[in-house]
């Protein structure tokens, strides 16, 4: 008899340890995995029922997830905010009976599929556009803006001065809003994100001499002590740039001299930080080693020429930079076009190859990437931030995605 009801105990306390035990809980999706494992403060280990008890609120926007398998089990969840993911199938949140509202803006689902009807008849708030506090004004500095779509892809294309002031912004309200809109940030660097250490490595095995010469020996004397007053006027010692080649020293001049007189705040730079700060992607058109081996790859003699050229007085370069911003504030193309092309110079075969590779070549080029996002069809929103005269100096990148069959619609 005590065998029987040992046994009858044992068997009772076994089927009840089992109904009792937690399943095991997984995700398809291992980003998804990851946020809700960050949400619970469980990095490692497996998954279950009681690691999910308790949520009733959940923020895994800007995750790029793709697939929720598994957030089913989250039965208490009630409020769930999904914005700017890679979403397109949202069919499992019908099976989350506590749910009262979910954001989905910003992904690239189907507006017409059956599942937001389902969702509705379940008394379940979708919410698909958000409201985006934007800054500026309409009558804000600043133009230059244009507009292509292709399927449910927009990109923004902004040209923008790589040196302005502080006080520049906010620029106009209807670059703010292109920015505020875009899920994806587009430079032609991202300066933010780059690695010092190869940037250095990039700049030595380019800009430097190799074979123990030094600047002093490939320029002429009146040139170098030209160039040493230049540099002892801005704070720069000549023997912290002696084993560079002409071209380097040429746009660390230019560089200076914009820092000297405080126009450290370009407009790349303003919205690269701004992403930053609101977490947006951010993809880079093209390398640091790609834009140096445009002035790396000119000949000597025409390296030394951009060096006499740079030898200008620092007052005569802040005129040149207050009429470049003049112009830039006030949106007008065929002004800024023409006040940073000279119509009347005699260009000669290294000057066409020169802008060839600075302009033409670098356009084509960016625009096939463009052309990229846009056959993507991903629901994202692109902000193209990249140099004026990219959108201006024929071909340029608006004119290229135009032969592409695409419609190109000017903004601002």
């Amino acid at each position: 008899m005590k065998r029987s009801i040992c046994n009858i105990i044992i068997l009772v306390l076994a089927v009840f340890l089992f109904a009792c035990q937690s399943e095991d809980i997984s995700f398809t999706d291992e980003k998804l995995e990851a946020a809700i494992r960050a949400e619970i403060d469980k990095s490692e280990g497996q998954l279950s029922d009681e690691d999910l008890d308790g949520i009733t609120e959940l923020d895994l926007s800007d995750q790029e997830i793709e697939e929720l398998n598994g957030i089913e089990k989250l039965d208490e969840l009630e409020v769930l905010f999904l914005q700017n993911n890679n979403i397109r199938d949202f069919s499992v949140l019908e099976k989350l009976d506590s749910l009262k509202e979910v954001t989905i803006a910003g992904n690239p689902f189907d507006q017409d599929s059956d599942v937001f009807v389902h969702l509705a008849d379940q008394d379940i708030e979708v919410i698909t556009t958000l409201e985006v506090e934007v800054v500026g004004t309409p009558d804000g500095p600043g133009g230059f803006l244009w507009k292509v779509e292709n399927g449910t892809t927009t990109v923004y294309l902004q040209g923008t001065i790589h040196a302005a002031t502080e006080d520049f912004y906010p620029l106009n309200e209807k670059i703010e809003q292109a920015y505020a809109e875009s899920d994806i940030i587009v430079p032609e660097i991202d300066l933010n994100n780059v690695n010092p250490f190869e940037v250095q490595g990039i700049t030595t095995e380019l800009a430097a001499y190799q074979d123990g010469t030094t600047l002093q020996d490939h320029i002429p004397e009146e040139l170098f002590t030209e160039l040493e007053a230049t540099l002892h006027g801005l704070g720069m010692p000549i023997q912290m740039l002696q084993n560079f080649k002409p071209w380097f020293l040429s746009s660390t001049i230019q560089q200076l001299m914009i820092e000297q007189l405080g126009y450290t705040h370009g407009v790349d730079e303003y919205f690269l930080n701004r992403a930053d700060q609101d977490n947006k992607q951010v993809i880079g058109l093209e390398t640091v080693e790609e834009q140096l081996s445009i002035y790396a790859d000119t000949s000597h003699a025409y390296q030394v020429q951009m060096l006499e050229d740079s030898l200008i007085d620092i007052e005569e370069f802040d005129q040149h930079l207050q009429e470049m911003f003049s112009l830039y504030k006030e949106g007008n193309s065929d002004k800024l076009l023409a006040s940073l092309t000279d119509e009347n110079m005699v260009a000669s075969a290294e000057d066409q190859a020169f802008m060839e590779a600075l302009n033409d070549n670098r356009n084509y080029g960016m625009a096939d990437t463009i052309k990229e996002f846009l056959e993507k069809d991903s629901g994202d929103t692109y902000f193209v931030i990249v140099g004026s005269l990219h959108l201006l100096l024929e071909p340029h990148i608006v004119s290229i995605l135009e032969e592409e069959g695409f419609e190109v619609e000017r903004v601002h």
